[in-house]
């Protein structure tokens, strides 16, 4: 297993209280953590770049906060955008039956990412929608990502995990 951040291990350090515990949780079961991932281009990672992987998964994708609306056609795209890298990305580093999984809210305005579709344009199909519940992930804790509320969580909602498979 290999999980992944977007920011450097001291910057992850100084954003949530509980991230050093959590790396050191995922090492000492012999996950290896690799830091500094962009998801729009992990497929070209030194330490990623050789591997194939049976699961891929992002939970909770976003661009970031913006000062405006998150129904904005621009924060959609923006949005969007980043998805659609992650699938890119995801389905150079698939093993033949490997799968994508994304975890996404499913109200608006984050129906209007339109998951499968970014999914479909890249190659790959549904396989399942299932209804995403804390209850069913013990442990687990959202976070904001950025600003001063980083380390907080932020309302789920109605949520699905999307999972998805290269077509033949």
């Amino acid at each position: 297993m290999v999980a992944t951040s977007l920011d450097s291990k001291v910057m992850l350090n100084k954003k949530y209280n509980e991230a050093m515990a959590n790396v050191s949780r995922l090492e000492d079961i012999g996950c290896t953590v690799t830091h500094e991932v962009d998801c729009c281009t992990m497929s070209q990672h030194p330490k990623l770049m050789s591997n194939l992987f049976d699961r891929i998964v992002f939970n909770f994708p976003h661009a970031g906060f913006f000062f405006t609306s998150e129904s904005t056609p621009y924060v959609i795209d923006l949005h969007k955008n980043v998805v659609e890298g992650f699938l890119r990305n995801a389905v150079e580093m698939l093993t033949e039956n490997g799968e994508v999984h994304i975890t996404h809210k499913t109200t608006h305005p984050f129906n209007m990412w339109e998951i499968e579709k970014l999914a479909n344009e890249v190659g790959l199909g549904l396989l399942d929608e299932v209804p995403f519940f804390y209850r069913d992930y013990p442990g687990y804790k959202n976070k904001r990502g950025e600003g001063q509320r980083c380390d907080q969580s932020f309302p789920i909602g109605k949520s699905s995990t999307y999972k998805f498979k290269i077509m033949n």
